[in-house]
């Protein structure tokens, strides 16, 4: 089957063709997916950004062209036109991929059916190109409520949060923790030598060094993206996760 566009901000992905099944991950505006199976009001799909497969609603599915830039802030807020002051029509998250048209500070976005509305300039970068410091990145998205399963920076998990972060800076990465610690960056021996980008895993759980001692990460503790010390976290940590599994170098 053809591939199609997600012309919603985002929709989750679901572990079956049920509102009610479980949430496994977003699908966010632009992203490719590949049609698996046709299921009435739901289509079988595979996430072509990262191979993630599910069921999603085929109201967010739809015919969008090539995306030219990527959405690098948290959430790209689109107005009626370039007047800042325009109303507001929705919003893209980070992630996000659209076909835009420079007009001067304000990118015109295209939807299925036309122009859909206009972000500042500053919130998206052509394909191809990227932030240098994805912890930057991620430190922007501190305050963000923490959800299961979530991808959209209006409430993502641990492994969103590098993803997406990653994706940012033009490291693509696998979704879940688990597949993330088997695959990214060379492994460190030694909590000391932890520095700046590096990753911590636990069994289910991921974290982002933002320097030697400062930990990084979306958590149930405080229910949202945190900030904390690593080694004044951790009887905590180790009591919800069991031990540190992997320090990993990206």
């Amino acid at each position: 089957m053809s591939d199609q566009r997600i012309i919603t901000p985002s929709t989750p992905i679901m572990a079956a063709p049920d509102d009610g099944a479980g949430r496994e991950t977003d699908a966010l505006f632009g992203e490719a997916v590949r049609m698996l199976a046709d299921h009435g009001d739901w289509a079988e799909i595979r996430l072509e950004t990262d191979g993630y497969e599910g069921f999603i609603r085929k109201t967010a599915l739809g015919d969008l062209p090539p995306p030219t830039h990527h959405i690098i802030a948290p959430r790209a807020l689109l107005t009626a036109s370039p007047d800042i002051k325009s109303p507001a029509s929705g919003y893209i998250p980070l992630g996000g991929l659209i076909h835009g048209e420079m007009n001067g500070e304000t990118i015109a976005v295209t939807g299925p059916h036309g122009i859909i509305g206009h972000i500042p300039t500053r919130h998206a970068l052509p394909l191809g190109v990227y932030e240098d410091d994805y912890v930057a990145v991620a430190e922007g998205l501190i305050g963000t409520p923490y959800r299961w399963g979530g991808r959209d920076s209006i409430g993502f998990d641990c492994s969103a949060l590098v993803q997406l972060s990653l994706a940012a800076s033009g490291v693509a990465v696998m979704r879940n923790s688990g597949d993330q610690e088997k695959t990214i960056g060379t492994t460190l021996s030694d909590i000391d030598e932890l520095r700046r980008g590096d990753l911590v895993f636990w069994k289910g759980h991921v974290g982002i060094m933002a320097d030697a001692d400062r930990l990084l990460h979306a958590n149930m503790h405080h229910a949202m993206t945190a900030i904390e010390s690593l080694r004044s976290a951790l009887p905590r940590l180790e009591s919800v996760a069991g031990p540190i599994t992997r320090l990993a170098r990206p």
